[in-house]
This record gives structure tokens, C-alpha cells and sequence, in this order.
């Protein structure tokens, strides 16, 4: 399993170790792993735009990525998938934290405000430092804006 950390600094732990940074093999493929994981399956066109390269460099970006995810592992058996042009992160091998904010939030809607409080709560635990702090583009910084805002909702009292 791969638990993908989007809150604070993109991070990634498998199988006891933990990859983070330059262990991603250069700041485009960390940033390829983070859109994957915020937005999930995208077009390689629309992942190429998103980080600035055309999309032959993307593939190329793509393997490097794949190779420091699962060093030796065969791009068919990677947990970074593709059909038709599109890439995705297999859902049985990920857990993103994002996902988790996301599903803690729908959970506390339409509750009280008593039942509402322990989702809400673990939700704001999710979420204690900025989304992709350490990814500075105009993509990150429209998702960090998206999510503040998901979290300050959330915090807005509720009607029991």
C-alpha cells in the first residue's frame, strides 16, 4: 500500500520507507505524483500542460517517477497505471490523504453539530499544514485555495 501525504510536504510511505523530495527523481515527477494523486486519472496531454513539458518529456518524467516508486517493478505492474493516453494511481494500492479530508467532510454533512464534531475534527487533523507546501504552481496553489476554503466551510457552525 502506498499512503500519499498531500497535506504539508508531498510524501510518500511504502513498505516501511518513506520518499519525499529529490527522492522523487527531480521536481517534475514529484509533481506529476502529486496531480495524479489531487486530481486523479489525466490525460498525458493535460498532465504535460499542468507541468510545463511536452508530453515526451512527460513519459520520460513518468519513468523516472515509476522507477523510484518500485525500483525494478515493470511499468504494467507499477502502481502508476495507463490506458488510452491516460495515467492513473490504481486505487487498490493508494490511500492520499486528500481522499480522506474529502470523505471526513461528506461524512459531518447533513449531521448535527454533536455528530458532526468527531469527522470535522479528524478532518481539521488532516489538514493541519497547507496542501502541497512545498510545490510552488499555479495548480497547487488553486487546489491549496480549494481546500482552505473545504476546511473553513467545514468549521462553519452547524444547525442541530
Amino acid at each position: 500500500m502506498f499512503e500519499i501525504q498531500l497535506f504539508g510536504r508531498l510524501e510518500v510511505r511504502t513498505r516501511g520507507i518513506s520518499l519525499s523530495g529529490d527522492d522523487f527523481g527531480g521536481e517534475r515527477p514529484r509533481h506529476l505524483l502529486a496531480l495524479l494523486a489531487l486530481r486523479g486519472e489525466r490525460s498525458l496531454v493535460d498532465l504535460a500542460y499542468l507541468v510545463g513539458v511536452p508530453a515526451v518529456t512527460l513519459k520520460d518524467d513518468l519513468a523516472v517517477l515509476r522507477d523510484r516508486l518500485e525500483p525494478g517493478v515493470r511499468s504494467r505492474d507499477s502502481v502508476i497505471a495507463g490506458r488510452r493516453n491516460r495515467l492513473f494511481l490504481v486505487p487498490e494500492r493508494v490511500r492520499v490523504d486528500v481522499a480522506t479530508f474529502d470523505e471526513l467532510i461528506a461524512a459531518a454533512a447533513g449531521r448535527t453539530a454533536e455528530r458532526a464534531a468527531r469527522p470535522l475534527t479528524a478532518a481539521a487533523y488532516v489538514a493541519a499544514r497547507p496542501l502541497l507546501e512545498d510545490v510552488d504552481t499555479p495548480w497547487a496553489a488553486e487546489a491549496r485555495g480549494e481546500y482552505r476554503a473545504k476546511l473553513m466551510m467545514s468549521a462553519q457552525p452547524i444547525r442541530s
